[in-house]
């Protein structure tokens, strides 16, 4: 269902349909990948990656792309009209390009929808204070791709992270572009809110064990951020100053998720596998 609605907004592209493809990745070859019948228009390609996780998907849909620019999004978003449009507009002046995400959630929004909404993708955070962007929505060309090198396969988080700072060093700072928006649904529980932190202090483990990466303080949890979120203090003390009465909630939640942080991190110092 998340599929058919990201591929029903890519159709609804200003962009003329000859000027773009389309290329989905599977990489569950346990479950073949069909289609329903009166969206596959012909600008629609469906490819097989054997190995298992994002990134590795992501390069073989690279190797499959046939343009001179690339536009990276996920199975569960949604592009506004002006995507490509507006994406191409930007990543011709500067790239590779992060565009934004806009939350989507319900009205009024659950308590996990509204923690996600405020401490789940900033992309304009992640590219102008962290120098990388979500590869659900970035732009590049296959030019610089082919420069810079494919992603690191073996990631199942923090992929978009590792190539960016490979970017970086070859002198292609990731820039961002408000105008050129994708929505992605926030997360509405607590298990889908656990399931990505645990997935993310893989990917930070994975990063700083193989990869060398550092990251700032607050990123990778420790036992203060059991009573202090140090990552997210700010915002929540906002919410408090406004009134909002889930102030607290959300800080609650926010030291539990760092709980789970915590726990998934000493897994993975003991010997355990990163999770997908």
């Amino acid at each position: 269902e998340s599929l058919l609605r990201c591929l029903q907004s890519l159709g609804r592209q200003t962009l003329d349909k000859n000027d773009f493809e389309v290329i989905i990745v599977n990489n569950d070859p346990d479950r073949p990948l069909v289609l329903p019948s009166g969206i596959l228009y012909p600008n629609v390609t469906v490819v097989d990656e054997q190995r298992a996780g994002s990134y590795a998907a992501r390069n073989r849909g690279v190797q499959h792309a046939r343009g001179r620019w690339l536009a990276f999004t996920d199975a569960d978003c949604i592009a506004d009209e002006k995507w490509l449009e507006t994406g191409l507009q930007c990543v011709s002046r500067h790239e590779p390009m992060g565009g934004h995400i806009q939350p989507l959630a319900g009205n009024p929004p659950s308590l996990a929808e509204q923690y996600d909404t405020l401490f789940g993708l900033n992309q304009k955070c992640y590219v102008e204070e962290r120098g990388f962007a979500a590869t659900a929505n970035v732009f590049v060309s296959r030019e610089i791709f082919d420069k810079v090198g494919p992603f690191a396969a073996s990631l199942r988080s923090g992929g978009d992270l590792e190539w960016c700072r490979r970017a970086s060093l070859a002198g292609h700072r990731v820039a961002y572009c408000p105008e050129s928006i994708v929505f992605h649904p926030a997360r509405t529980g607590l298990r889908q809110l656990v399931s990505r932190t645990l997935r993310i202090q893989g990917g930070l483990y994975a990063l700083q064990r193989d990869f060398q990466l550092e990251f700032p303080r607050g990123v990778v949890r420790n036992a203060i951020d059991l009573f202090l979120p140090r990552l997210y203090i700010e915002k929540i003390l906002t919410l408090k100053k406004s009134g909002d009465e889930r102030w607290w909630h959300l800080y609650a939640l926010a030291c539990v998720l760092n709980g789970f942080a915590l726990v998934e991190r000493w897994r993975l110092r003991l010997g355990g596998t990163p999770l997908r």
